[in-house]
């Protein structure tokens, strides 16, 4: 799958701008024919145009329960109703979107893959969506409890819900079973700090004749780089989401925290444990190079199991294993997640939105979300039914662990709606986090805290920018207090009450 839901609020991704503008007409006729799979059919199959209704996603390991246990026992009971589902990679299907809105053919329900990150918030106000609060029951569902005001509801109309669930990271260490067990390592003795981590990489890189090594990072991934120091940091102590101090509203990536999660990569590679490949990889290619047996570890999501039986199902068969996100020290630290987004949305032209949430609504069942975690991709909202759902033990062990590690930190835009007009305005920095660890990995530069500082200091000044520009020229109320939650708590999730009592 890949990774869904890095909405930190923090980091600018694609901007308004970017998202609306682009690309001459003639390309973007290409792109939608490129993208929608063949020219004869990209008409016809668009929003309406043959009577269907029509889905598209970037969900791969969810295609044959999307298909076996949503649209066609949904169709079975309505007669009439035709569901036709596309599934293209993120960066295809926010490519096929933003050609599709402009010409009138946006599917009838769709996911957010692709178009950058950017907060659904910034979508409503274009009218990219329509409510569907008043169509399908969403407030009154298992997961009725888990909506927030500028995540999931807008001026009081609830656009969508999350069927997966906020309590997820993607620094998960899977392990090789084999691998492990070859270089001495008891697999139940999970290595709880970043030392131990190092010392089961060592032991692994030399207790094998294969070859393999003791990790994968595919550093070629900037955004995989991005994200996984967010996490190590979060691990070593470090407030979250998003590298922010509750407390004063200040971005943090400076701190002592970052530093060390990029050290810790560093020494990976120091120890010489870490795939050469690494820097030519992406994240797909690095779970390839593992399911070959090339390496022992590789930190990545939920997903990783789903993603193998769909693609290496072989290299499940020889042994995965998972474990808790190490930590410098032995004393735990919790991984921060934002509260989860919605996952689809029905679009603003759809002339079949009360269809198209009703059959959004049977993603919140019970039933439902135990098929969804079969599929083994993110956890679903109901984390409870995977002790009982058909699911590898792994899957079933990492979703547990989630339980342990994560906890739903505050959301400045849930807090302030002005805020995603704010993150609309930033513009991108560089080099941001991902690029500085890719620099320091591929030894470009050797001064971690110094290119952290500039980032951090370009960053506050361009967020200063940003606030100064919607609050003068837009009129939008907001100020740097937008990022003050002073009654974080930092073992505990930062739920609608502790907004309320901000």
């Amino acid at each position: 799958m890949g990774r869904h839901h890095h909405i930190f609020g923090t980091e600018p991704g694609m901007t308004r701008r970017a998202l609306i503008g682009g690309t001459g007409a003639g390309a973007l006729a290409a792109l939608l024919t490129a993208c929608t799979g063949g020219g004869q059919m990209s008409r016809q199959s668009a929003a309406g145009g043959s009577g269907s209704l029509q889905w598209w996603d970037q969900f791969r390991p969810l295609t044959k329960m999307l298909q076996n246990d949503l649209f066609a026992p949904y169709m079975s009971g309505h007669q009439g109703v035709k569901i036709e589902r596309r599934q293209m990679d993120a960066p295809d299907l926010g490519q096929a979107l933003q050609v599709a809105r402009r010409s009138n053919q946006m599917p009838d329900v769709h996911s957010l893959a692709g178009l950058g990150g950017i907060s659904p918030a910034a979508l409503v106000s274009e009218g990219w969506f329509q409510p569907i609060g008043k169509l399908a029951d969403v407030a009154g569902s298992p997961v009725g409890e888990m909506l927030y005001d500028g995540v999931h509801r807008f001026d009081g109309e609830i656009y969508s819900f999350p069927p997966f669930s906020g309590r997820w990271h993607d620094a998960v260490p899977w392990f090789n079973t084999a691998l492990v067990k070859g270089a001495g390592v008891d697999p139940e003795e999970e290595p709880a700090t970043w030392d131990g981590l190092r010392e089961v990489a060592r032991r692994i890189t030399r207790g094998n004749d294969s070859g393999a090594y003791g990790i994968v990072v595919p550093s070629k991934d900037t955004e995989y780089l991005q994200f996984l120091v967010h996490r190590l940091a979060m691990a070593a102590g470090a407030p979250g989401p998003g590298a922010i101090d509750w407390k004063t509203g200040d971005y943090v990536y400076d701190s002592q925290e970052y530093v060390e999660a990029i050290e810790f990569l560093v020494a990976l590679q120091t120890d010489k444990v870490v795939h050469p490949a690494s820097p030519s990889m992406g994240a797909r290619d690095a779970r390839a190079r593992w399911a070959a047996g090339q390496a022992g570890v590789y930190l990545w999501g939920a997903w990783f199991v789903g993603g193998l039986l769909v693609d290496e199902p072989e290299a499940v068969e020889r042994g995965v294993g998972v474990w808790h996100i190490p930590c410098p020290e032995k004393t735990r630290n919790f991984v921060y997640n934002p509260p989860q987004p919605g996952t689809f949305w029905v679009s603003s032209q759809s002339k079949q939105a009360k269809t198209a949430a009703d059959v959004m609504l049977q993603m919140t069942t019970p039933e439902f979300q135990a098929k969804l975690a079969a599929a083994m991709d993110q956890p679903p909202a109901l984390a409870e039914v995977v002790a009982e759902a058909d699911v590898h033990a792994a899957y079933k062990q990492c979703v547990a662990n989630f339980q342990d590690d994560v906890r739903i930190g505050p959301l400045p835009e849930v807090g302030t709606p002005g805020v995603w007009q704010v993150l609309a305005e930033m513009r991108d920095i560089h080099p941001n986090l991902g690029d500085i660890v890719q620099s320091v990995l591929t030894g470009s530069t050797t001064d971690i805290a110094g290119e952290l500082r500039r980032y951090n200091e370009k960053l506050t000044a361009e967020r200063e920018r940003a606030i100064k520009v919607v609050s003068e020229e837009k009129g939008v109320q907001v100020g740097l207090d937008a990022w003050v939650f002073a009654n974080w708590d930092p073992k505990a999730d930062y739920d609608q009450q502790a907004y309320a009592a901000r």
